[in-house]
């Protein structure tokens, strides 16, 4: 599989598609593959492939932009749930067929649809695997705490999910979703209010303990065995000394991250704060760099720690100027900061953050897509890979020229993206066929002016991705595509070729 199969442009933009040994196991005939995904095959042809060749259009059918309904209908109806699971993970499908999936008698293919982080879920789809669980423990199959360890791992892992389980007909999942509810967003808080109501005395008691816990002071005794929780508790709670004390004292070198989550809390005395400063453990001193109550001094000592991912993590705290941020020796490499969500503050602040000294900053705003144009083009010029990359992977109005630059420069996930954007320019590519890089040369099958002879050349090149890229390739000659329909290695690749004759696609098939 060539790696920007890895990819597809679906209603959210272009998303990845994760790989699934179930749907991408290379199955079936290597023609009948190769066709499945042949974009200029016919629907009669398509409609044959389901019936002769289902265990072998899986892999091509969950990544084709291009497939006509009456072969989504057809496959979402299929006996076969690989073929079925196919449409379920299909981002390009129309949605409505999609969600009839979730009640799939095949739990893979229901599971494909929710995986879909994009696609907006009714709540059955999270209904039908709790009922399941409600089942187990009416028969004594699971305990009640396990119950409600899934429900929280559910909707830990997928935020849709919570306001689902909130939802649900049977008390005891919507009291186990209140501990989902322990956010100060607004859309926790709406939820928490409405189950304070809620007509079972369990989920009301709930939510009274959740508003305690929230208040109460924290005990040693507290502590729960499960890591995730425990550090949970010591970022957000209230704690008493003697907890705060036993932190300190039983994980000195912060090995299960809980004094480093404890340093961000916004319960913690000023002197613990202080006292951690000089802890000995980078990751403790570079979780005070998130806290909002710094002082200048504590900033200073910060910005001047002997860690450079401490100074990296204060480098971008709101209270600095930015000719103090320019005095701080950093490391971007260092940052373990995730993507933001640039959405979630006013444009303005974008275009602020896009003149920052700092690289970090600049990132944040490069993630924009309401960046004006002339910031966009400042950003593309950027010296920093990672401003230019995100730039380049999120802004609709990116330079043709931007792209291809940070496809040749970037190595980090994403990177295969890049083609599929509607602004990745095509026309000069076949003179890349030279490079070093893979992954570069490949790109010389998009060129539509490319030399067939050049074409040819290459799918004799000593990486198989590049031979696979140029098997297919429209631009290669009519006799080396017939050849190669029969070469062991290329024959599906080839049989993906638009450029194959469509009486040649019904005779391999027949034959």
């Amino acid at each position: 599989m060539i790696e920007e199969d890895r990819w597809a442009v679906g209603a959210g933009g272009v998303t990845g598609v994760r790989g699934d040994h179930w749907l991408d196991s290379p199955a079936g005939d290597a023609i009948a593959r190769g066709l499945a995904r042949n974009p200029a095959a016919p629907l009669d042809l398509l409609l044959r492939l389901l019936d002769a060749h289902p265990d072998a259009v899986p892999a091509a059918f969950r990544r084709r932009a291009d497939l006509p309904p009456a072969v989504v209908e057809a496959a979402a109806r299929h006996p076969s749930a690989r073929v079925r699971g196919a449409i379920a993970s299909n981002v390009h499908v129309d949605p409505a067929v999609r969600l009839r999936l979730l009640d799939d008698p095949e739990r893979r293919v229901s599971e494909l649809v929710r995986d879909d982080r994009v696609l907006v879920l009714p709540h059955r789809a999270f209904h039908r695997w709790v009922d399941r669980l409600v089942s187990f423990l009416r028969r004594n199959m699971i305990t009640l705490a396990e119950l409600r360890d899934e429900v929280f791992e559910m909707g830990a892992k997928d935020a849709r999910a919570v306001p689902a389980l909130a939802a649900h007909p049977e008390p005891l999942v919507r009291a186990a979703a209140v501990e989902l509810l322990d956010r100060s967003d607004g859309e926790s808080a709406r939820l928490r209010q409405a189950l304070s109501r809620d007509p079972a005395p369990e989920v009301r008691a709930a939510v009274a303990r959740l508003d305690a816990e929230r208040e109460r002071v924290h005990e040693v005794a507290d502590i729960p065995r499960n890591g995730h929780f425990f550090r949970a508790m010591v970022y957000r709670r209230r704690l008493s000394p003697a907890l705060v004390a036993h932190v300190l004292a039983t994980d000195p070198g912060d090995l299960m991250g809980g004094v480093s989550a404890m340093a961000d809390n916004p319960h913690l005395p000023p002197e613990t704060v202080e006292e951690l400063f000089a802890h000995p453990a980078a990751d403790v001193r570079a979780g005070l760099a998130r806290r909002t109550d710094l002082t200048r001094s504590q900033l200073a000592r910060l910005a001047a720690d002997p860690d450079v991912s401490v100074r990296t993590a204060v480098s971008t705290h709101p209270a600095l100027s930015e000719d103090e941020r320019a005095r701080i020796d950093i490391d971007v490499t260092t940052a373990s900061e995730g993507e933001p969500d640039p959405l979630a503050w006013p444009l303005a602040e974008s275009v602020r953050l896009a003149a920052s000294v700092n690289p970090l900053l600049r990132r944040r705003a490069a993630v924009d897509p309401r960046l004006p144009a002339e910031v966009v083009a400042a950003l593309a010029d950027d010296p920093d890979l990672g401003v230019r990359a995100l730039l380049a992977q999120h802004h609709p109005a990116a330079p043709p020229e931007l792209l291809l630059r940070v496809f040749r420069e970037y190595r980090e996930p994403g990177r295969f993206r890049l083609p599929l954007l509607p602004g990745f320019p095509t026309g000069g590519l076949a003179a890349l066929a030279g490079d070093d890089d893979p992954a570069v040369r490949r790109l010389a099958a998009r060129d539509p002016l490319a030399d067939p002879a050049l074409v040819d050349r290459l799918t004799g090149d000593p990486d198989a991705g590049v031979r696979r890229a140029m098997a297919a390739c429209p631009r290669l000659p009519a006799d080396r595509i017939l050849a190669l329909l029969d070469d062991a290695e290329l024959a599906e690749y080839a049989a993906a070729n638009p450029a194959l004759p469509v009486d040649v696609m019904y005779a391999r098939l027949t034959s």
